[in-house]
């Protein structure tokens, strides 16, 4: 239903289950504080059945380890395809003001099966005190869709 992977898998990769997982955001610390993350970014996919029409998903992200309260934003390269993997044209995304939540907007041509990947930056955890306990664990899912919750970690 649902997977986090780097920003280089496809539509196709994710729905025909051959994507790579990504399981940690790795970062360096300096002074306590952030100073590199690699990747600069990633994907959540999920796969959910929409209506012939308008849609609405919220997709969540909490932090479920740790005391870092710092989330991971939307970034540039989010999309929502169609059954066959074709990228459905006046999709819009958009981020609650704190990030915990990021609401996606299409209108489906029929209903059935969609593919949202979800495009997160890392940016935002740049020059943050760095975490303590250093490992952070991040969760996501979709509203919607039952089995949708997959999660990543913010690691050294």
């Amino acid at each position: 239903m649902s997977q986090i992977t780097g920003t280089g898998a496809t539509c196709s990769q994710f729905s025909g289950g051959t994507a790579q997982t990504l399981a940690a955001v790795r970062y360096t610390a300096r002074n306590g504080r952030i100073k590199s993350v690699s990747p600069s970014g990633f994907d959540y996919w999920v796969r959910l059945t929409g209506a012939g029409g308008a849609n609405t998903v919220v997709v969540s992200q909490a932090i479920t380890t740790g005391n870092f309260s710092t989330l991971f934003g939307l970034g540039s390269g989010s999309a929502v395809f169609n059954s066959g993997c074709g990228t459905v044209s006046g999709a819009s995304f958009s981020a609650s003001g704190n990030d915990n939540a990021f609401t996606i907007q299409w209108n489906g041509a029929n209903a059935g099966t969609y593919y949202i990947g979800l495009r997160l930056a890392t940016s935002g955890v740049r020059n943050k005190p760095a975490p303590s306990p250093p490992t952070v664990h991040y969760t996501f899912s979709t509203n919607t869709v039952t089995g949708s919750t997959s999660g990543i970690d913010l690691s050294p």
